[in-house]
């Protein structure tokens, strides 16, 4: 009984300061201390990205001139259309009777190829080696166009003697008085048949060559050289106009033309 009245006379104190409001407290605050930590433990999110500068007039116009200036390579495809095919058919019945009718048709064939755009214009490739900056190679190719279409003017000067011999053939045997003249002239107008054909087909070979060397950058670059080409004239540009490459990027990102 003296143990019992001893050890409830030693917890008093402290029920005594444990009251109803100071549990109250407790229990309020302990929620509060909780969620700091938590706010304390949570990493910081970054802070937000920096302005891309005051949109000046002056600045409009540099990124404007930045778009319409930069060089892209895009994927093309091309439209053909091969041989065409003629039918004849007949038909009877009335009011025309006996007729004929002609379908045509038009087989198109499509090419996969690639261009290099300045803004919405397709370049050539002399173009778009001089505004890459690859003089060398340009002039490379110049000279390799001149060439073909030297060689291809020279059979077409060929081709225009035989369209000659052929109408002095036609007026001769016209006006030929003897069977000996006429074969003369005769043979004149068949080796002049014989010199156009030839002059045109071989003229056709350098002349197409050149056409696609002029036309094509794939004759004589590849997709990888002509995008390193094109990325270092846009590098300059950029820097020549003084805009930041966020911006520059961001306007390669929506570059549709």
């Amino acid at each position: 009984m003296n143990t019992l009245l001893m050890i409830v006379s030693i917890a008093a104190p402290a029920w005594a300061q444990s009251t109803p409001e100071s549990a109250l407290e407790e229990a309020s605050t302990a929620p509060e201390e909780a969620a700091e930590k938590s706010e304390s433990d949570i990493e910081k999110l970054p802070p937000p990205p920096q302005s891309l500068g005051q949109l000046t007039p002056e600045r409009l116009m540099a990124l404007r001139t930045y778009k319409s200036k930069r060089l892209q390579v895009r994927a093309e495809t091309e439209y053909r259309g091969s041989s065409v095919a003629t039918f004849t058919s007949m038909s009877y019945g009335h009011p025309h009777g006996l007729g004929t009718g002609v379908v045509v048709s038009d087989n198109i064939s499509t090419f996969r190829t690639w261009g290099v755009y300045r803004g919405p214009q397709r370049l050539s490739t002399p173009d778009f080696l001089a505004l890459a900056g690859a003089d060398a190679d340009r002039e490379a190719l110049v000279t390799d166009i001149r060439k073909l279409r030297s060689n291809a003017r020279r059979w077409y000067i060929g081709a225009g003697l035989g369209v000659a011999g052929v109408v002095a053939g036609l007026v001769g045997m016209a006006t030929a008085d003897n069977i000996n003249t006429y074969n003369q002239f005769n043979r004149v107008s068949l080796g002049g048949t014989l010199l156009t054909i030839g002059g045109l087909f071989g003229a056709s070979f350098p002349g197409s060559k050149a056409e696609r060397l002029y036309k094509y950058p794939g004759a004589t670059l590849s997709s990888d050289q002509a995008n390193d080409l094109a990325h270092a004239a846009n590098e300059t540009l950029r820097q020549e106009l003084d805009i930041a490459p966020n911006e520059a990027w961001l306007l390669d990102l929506g570059a549709t033309e």
